[in-house]
């Protein structure tokens, strides 16, 4: 740099004295004309000339510096190959197009130009996004490669210097220590007890056997530690890279216990809750067992792996079998009722969009609560569907509901200390009417029939999820027929009896014994079901809207019926959702969708006869709900893209269940 400063500094010295020195002998003639005017003519000859000599003297000057600075240009281009060559790492010069200008000893040994045209145009273009200049690598050998770009200008082009630096040990040491972390899996037999009831000794031994050698049998296989801490759980201990094959296999420890016995009248089956991503074996240990309380909240005989803050689910086709034993249910009403006398005034909140069931368990537990003698508001939203505005105008009629429902905006003031909130039919935050609630009121209670899914309330103090239940309604209920003594009004029972009906179809789905017991229960207190009914009654302009979706409806893959609607309607939802279950009365159809547009928020409604998840399907974009009925909302998206996501999650779903 010094050399090249003082040539630059020798060449402008010469000519500043070249052009001094003609300078000099101008000003010499001006001075001669001036005292001897005869030869004026003469020194004006000579100036001129000496102009010219010196702009032609000042042009060849320029030229020589600019051979003389190609000249020091190629040889330190020269030397900077020659010193690229001594290094023992992979470099290249490549143009703007990809094009390979040079490459040292090291490059054309162990890559191909293939690989480093196609490397080097992957960084131009993450040059372009304004991303990172680098990148991973791997070459046709196996070899991975970290990849970086520098700009330099060589031999008067704009030229990429690309760099790689071999990562392959490190790459494959990450790798490993990756694999060989350690996975803790809790396994739970689903139904331990009911499953074995009506066997004789024999039986329960043979099968108790079968079962635990199945499960010891799998752990084997994947080189894992099993230990039980009961009769029906297990701790497994695994390496990850075991996992993934669990995953590969779809966690074929269900199907093969599922099919390790015929001897009993239920299906044995497991739930499985995975994680690795924690730091600590306690933190894994905690995150797998929440991750095994999800497992059993979507209805069991699935695994569900916990990675960082996602989750992936495996499994899942069983419905939820119901629970004979009420046991669980009779301490959920004990716990219910102390929880709510330690209480000073106790909220009820659903969902947003209420529905029936929704308003049903809320109209329930208001009556728990004023049995105890607390007073107790129902949070619903500022615009209900007519269904909902119907059923809260009837309970209305009775004096102590008269000021039972508001919205937030009517409580936002109160003060809610010792308060208990309830929600009901819900265990997602984001789906409350007003979410804020639960920041506000520390004691919380969540009733609930949905499958969990990875959003659940946390902060809970009692949590009574069931996912063998039929409605929210049906749970509640049961809650009131344990305590005994509670006495409901026929509007009470009404509106308790309206939410099985819509959440059973009216007992044509996730029906059980349980079910009809409830609404037994309901019928004792002088219910019209005449009256009820009038509840379902739909307007002409409802109807119409209804029977356009279904003849607008489309096949896809010949037995899924999907439709969209732009029609703006109050009760859309609710449209929405009758329409799905009209199309399942088509001849082949196992599953519906149905979606529409409410205020710029893309609704589906997805329903099925059971061969087809649509649960599954729904979550995977956002929604939730049951094996045969499920939603999902999707915000800031137009119907068409919404659709292709829909289309994108069923392809997804049936490759998997092929």
């Amino acid at each position: 740099m010094a050399k090249d400063s003082r040539k630059k500094s020798g060449f402008f010295k010469s000519l500043l004295t070249k052009i001094i020195i003609i300078a000099f002998i101008q000003i010499i003639c001006a001075i001669v004309s001036i005292i001897f005017p005869l030869s004026l003519f003469v020194d004006i000859a000579i100036i001129v000339l000496l102009c010219l000599f010196a702009i032609i003297m000042c042009v060849v000057e320029f030229k020589n510096k600019k051979f003389r600075l190609g000249e020091v240009s190629k040889n330190v281009d020269f030397i900077f190959k020659d010193s690229l060559n001594l290094v023992d790492i992979p470099m290249a010069i490549v143009g703007t197009q990809g094009n390979i200008i040079w490459k040292n000893e090291s490059a054309d040994n162990l890559l191909s130009d293939d690989y480093i045209e196609k490397a080097a145009i992957k960084l131009e273009g993450l040059k372009k996004k304004n991303t990172n200049s680098s990148l991973l690598e791997e070459s046709p050998d196996g070899d991975i490669y970290n990849v970086i770009c520098n700009p330099i200008r060589f031999e008067d082009f704009d030229c990429l210097l690309v760099s790689f630096i071999d990562k392959t040990y490190e790459t494959s040491l990450k790798q490993s220590l990756e694999d060989s972390r350690v996975a803790i899996g809790m396994l739970f037999v689903d139904n331990y007890e009911e499953t074995l009831q009506g066997l004789d000794e024999m039986q329960k031994a043979e099968v108790k056997s079968v079962l635990t050698k199945e499960i010891r049998s799998w752990a084997r296989e994947n080189q894992g530690v099993l230990a039980r801490l009961d009769k029906d759980k297990y701790v497994v201990f695994v390496e990850k890279k075991f996992i993934d094959k669990m995953e590969e296999e779809s966690f074929d420890i269900l199907e093969r216990v599922r099919n390790c016995t015929n001897l009993t009248k239920l299906p044995i089956t497991v739930s499985l809750g995975v994680s690795y991503s924690e730091d600590t074996l306690e933190d894994r240990y905690n995150a797998g067992s929440s991750a095994l309380d999800i497992a059993l909240g979507r209805g069991g005989d699935q695994a569900v792996v916990k990675k960082d803050k996602k989750y992936d689910f495996f499994g899942g086709s069983n419905a939820g079998l119901e629970k004979i034993s009420k046991v669980k249910a009779r301490a959920m009403a004990q716990a219910f009722k102390e929880l709510v006398e330690k209480s000073e005034n106790v909220y009820v909140c659903g969902h947003r969009n209420s529905d029936l069931d929704c308003i049903g368990a809320a109209i329930g537990v208001a009556r728990i609560a004023r049995y105890l003698g607390k007073e107790v508001k129902i949070v619903v939203d500022g615009k209900p569907t007519a269904s909902t505005q119907g059923i809260i105008e009837k309970i209305q009629y009775s004096e102590e509901y008269k000021d039972t429902f508001v919205t937030y905006a009517d409580i936002r003031n109160d003060d809610f200390t010792n308060s208990l909130l309830v929600v009901v039919d819900t265990h997602k935050q984001s789906y409350l009417v007003e979410p804020d609630l639960l920041d506000n009121i520390e004691n919380v209670a969540v009733i609930d029939h949905h499958r969990r899914g990875p959003e659940f309330i946390e902060k809970a103090v009692l949590t009574y999820h069931e996912i063998y239940a039929s409605s929210a309604t049906e749970l509640v209920a049961e809650l009131i027929m344990l305590l005994e003594g509670i006495e409901l009004t026929s509007n009470e029972a009404e509106c308790m009896y309206a939410g099985l009906v819509v959440d059973t179809k009216n007992f044509m789905f996730k029906t059980g014994v349980r079910t009809f017991e409830v609404a037994a229960f309901l019928k004792k207190f002088g219910i019209d079901v005449a009256e009820i009914k009038l509840l379902f009654q739909n307007n002409f302009d409802t109807y119409v809207t209804k029977v356009d979706i279904v003849k607008n409806a489309k096949f896809y893959k010949d037995n899924i019926a999907i439709s969209m609607t732009d029609a703006q309607h109050k009760d859309m939802p609710i449209i929405a959702a009758q329409a799905a279950d009209e199309l399942l009365s088509i001849s082949g159809i196992q599953a519906s969708f149905v979606l529409c547009m409410v205020d710029g928020v893309v609704m589906i409604s997805g329903r099925s006869m059971g061969d087809i998840n649509v649960q599954t399907i729904l979550e995977k974009i956002g929604g939730g709900g049951h094996l045969t009925f499920a939603g999902a909302q999707i915000a800031g998206v137009e119907l068409e893209e919404a659709k292709s996501r829909l289309l994108d999650s069923i392809d997804e779903y049936l490759e998997d269940n092929e």
